[in-house]
């Protein structure tokens, strides 16, 4: 099931969730998602909210600091909400953390992570580990 997960003394809960939007009876979209939640067997330094960019976060950011991580891509697609921003700057030193988080909140949903406990949302029905979502229990571990 979660083999590398369990291997790295995670403790994983997983839960299915199906949405679908229709007009009049008619389904326009159905989509499904795993929300994964993962206690690690040692907490982190890290209490950080990572969202999608949007227009409301842009303009907080006016009023608000936001910790930037100098990839550009990376920087106006992910909102970070975070209050631990050294240990998260040395998270997203990771180019493939940044990319795992980044293609997390595009398709499925945020990440949060709060010292031991990640909730982390990832597109499809996922009964095995997740790549996004190893990367990021690994870098966390490292």
């Amino acid at each position: 099931m979660s083999q590398q997960l369990e291997a790295l003394g995670v403790t994983v809960k997983r839960v299915f969730k199906s949405s679908s939007s229709s007009i009049n009876g008619m389904e326009l979209a159905s989509g499904e998602t795993t929300e994964f939640t993962l206690l690690l067997p040692r907490a982190t330094a890290i209490k950080a909210h990572f969202t999608k960019e949007g227009l409301g976060k842009k303009i907080a950011k006016l009023f608000k600091k936001e910790l930037q991580t100098g990839d550009a891509a990376f920087d106006s697609a992910v909102f970070i909400a975070t209050d631990t921003p050294e240990a998260t700057a040395s998270l997203l030193a990771s180019e493939d953390v940044r990319a795992a988080i980044a293609l997390t909140i595009q398709t499925a949903g945020p990440v949060d992570i709060d010292g031991a406990t990640v909730q982390i949302e990832v597109q499809g029905r996922q009964d095995g580990d997740d790549a996004a979502v190893t990367t990021l229990a690994k870098t966390l571990l490292a």
